[in-house]
């Protein structure tokens, strides 16, 4: 009697289940790639890590680049919540962007894998989250879209404007996350946050700048 293949997802008396298994490969791939990097990543490597087989792997991911584009974006998502749950704490618009600003550099600077890559690999991470249309691009560009709607109303009425700016401050956010400035994020977000919401809304309808400190934002933590 063959004995059961707790490996194989295709094999109905085996003790795993499909969502489990792809969850291991993602969490190996993850802690892979956050010790060798991208470039030195091996589907092999990535198998073993996660006690599977190379054909279970590939059963769930056709390629190393399909496994590391959902690791990114499911990584992304995560990121992505911390800046919402940021943006939320607060009713004034400049400070509810800020914030969201904070969060999302906090976080990709403490991020092991995306840290890791901008500073050793940025060539293997640039084209998933700068290139038009890719995951990471809309999912950020939904965020600031909604953050806008609920914090700006005055600016959300024109559906035209709101879309550029929404597109700029993504471009911005990107730009920022892919090549840190100097200044520390506390600052970077006051300034962009001041900068964009004075600059955007209709004469009159701009909050006075913030007068508190960044630090109040709330704290953005990683795993």
């Amino acid at each position: 009697m063959p004995h059961a293949d707790p490996t194989d997802p295709m094999d109905p008396t085996g003790d795993l289940t499909e969502p489990t298994i792809r969850q291991r490969l993602l969490d190996a791939a993850l802690e892979t790639a956050s010790i060798n990097g991208i470039a030195k990543l091996s589907v092999g490597d990535v198998a073993r890590r996660a006690d599977l087989s190379r054909q279970t792997l590939y059963r769930y991911f056709p390629s190393k680049d399909a496994l590391v584009a959902e690791v990114v974006t499911i990584e992304t998502a995560k990121l992505i919540q911390q800046v919402i749950d940021a943006a939320v704490a607060h009713d004034d618009p400049q400070r509810s962007l800020e914030a969201a600003l904070l969060a999302a550099l906090l976080a990709t600077r403490e991020h092991p894998l995306l840290d890791r890559l901008l500073r050793a690999e940025p060539e293997t991470l640039l084209p998933l989250l700068t290139t038009e249309g890719s995951p990471v691009m809309t999912q950020v560009r939904a965020v600031v879209e909604l953050i806008l709607a609920e914090r700006t109303p005055d600016l959300a009425t024109d559906p035209v404007r709101a879309r550029r700016f929404a597109d700029i401050v993504t471009r911005l956010l990107v730009s920022y996350a892919v090549s840190a400035p100097d200044d520390p994020p506390e600052v970077v977000a006051q300034f962009v946050s001041m900068f964009l919401i004075h600059g955007a809304l209709p004469d009159g309808a701009a909050p006075p700048p913030s007068t508190t400190s960044s630090s109040a934002a709330p704290e953005v933590t990683t795993r």
